[in-house]
């Protein structure tokens, strides 16, 4: 998994810099010192390394005023495009954002980049400059949504909580909640003190629960993605229990692995969507739980 992080080294500052001169100005001969301004000292910077340290993406973050951040000089080198390389640096920069209390984010996207933004909640206000008379920018806002980690399609998670509180109402008492969603992974969690047993760890059936709801929520979050609508039900599931939960319940989808056709609601009337969960208690796995969900127009 890729991990982002922020330059420290001369080298890793030369590399940084190198890239994002590479991707947003050589291409239309600007020179090498164009990719910077004035507010580099006041700004945070990320970046994203394969192992072979080479720099794959770019990002930076900096205040406008107190209410409102800038996302600026997001870049991707062009062979490790579709990776979901802009995704996890956007949503570094949102979090920093967001715990630093900006009310929103301003971007000034490129035209190819808009549906990029749009996905990840970011409104289109207005057309804005056009660079180097060729490259058209238009002026994006995002609010902060109600839960930091709401990342990708903040109206959907909203839907969902609020299905999940008004439909099942033992998940509301369980304190079942979307942690974040974004391109690569949805995750939950829940209040550990509202699922204790005698032993003062998670009782066994609230885990299960937990690893239900959130392959139902990611089930649901494929069907809004493919814009197709049903009845989710869990058909089948298996659970395998590794160690005690005693501090941090949470959820976890890799959503590379989920599987089905999702399309056969169209054509059948009826689909099959497997989902593999894995429980956590903070960062460390305790259970792992697979959920075959069957969607019925």
């Amino acid at each position: 998994m890729f991990q982002v992080t922020t330059p420290q080294s001369s080298e890793d500052w030369q590399a940084y810099y190198q890239l994002r001169w590479q991707v947003l100005r050589a291409p239309w001969n600007e020179p090498r010192g164009s990719e910077q301004d004035d507010l580099e000292q006041d700004a945070e910077h990320r970046f994203i390394k394969n192992k072979a340290g080479e720099v794959l993406g770019v990002a930076r973050l900096h205040f406008n005023n107190h209410q409102q951040a800038q996302v600026r000089y997001m870049a991707v080198a062009e062979g490790n495009r579709n990776q979901h390389i802009g995704s996890r640096l956007l949503h570094e920069l949102e979090k920093l954002a967001w715990t630093q209390d900006a009310g929103e984010l301003v971007l000034y996207a490129r035209e190819r980049a808009l549906d990029f933004y749009k996905r990840h909640g970011y409104e289109l206000k207005e057309k804005a400059h056009l660079a180097y008379d060729d490259v058209q920018h238009w002026k994006m806002i995002k609010q902060k949504p109600s839960e930091p980690g709401w990342f990708r399609h903040p109206n959907w998670t909203q839907v969902l909580q609020n299905t999940w509180r008004e439909s099942i109402p033992i998940s509301d008492a369980m304190g079942i909640k979307v942690e974040s969603y974004t391109d690569w992974q949805f995750t939950t969690s829940a209040d550990l003190d509202a699922n204790l047993n005698l032993h003062n760890t998670m009782f066994a059936g609230s885990i299960y629960s937990l690893a239900t709801l959130t392959g139902w929520g990611a089930t649901y979050l494929a069907l809004k993605e493919a814009q197709l609508e049903g009845n989710i039900v869990l058909a089948d599931a298996n659970i395998k229990y590794l160690k005690p939960l005693n501090n941090e319940p949470r959820g976890s989808v890799d959503l590379s692995g989920c599987k089905g056709k999702l399309a056969e609601l169209e054509s059948e009337g009826k689909a099959s969507y497997l989902v593999p969960v894995e429980i956590y208690d903070g960062d460390v796995l305790v259970a792992e739980f697979e959920g075959q969900f069957i969607i019925k127009k």
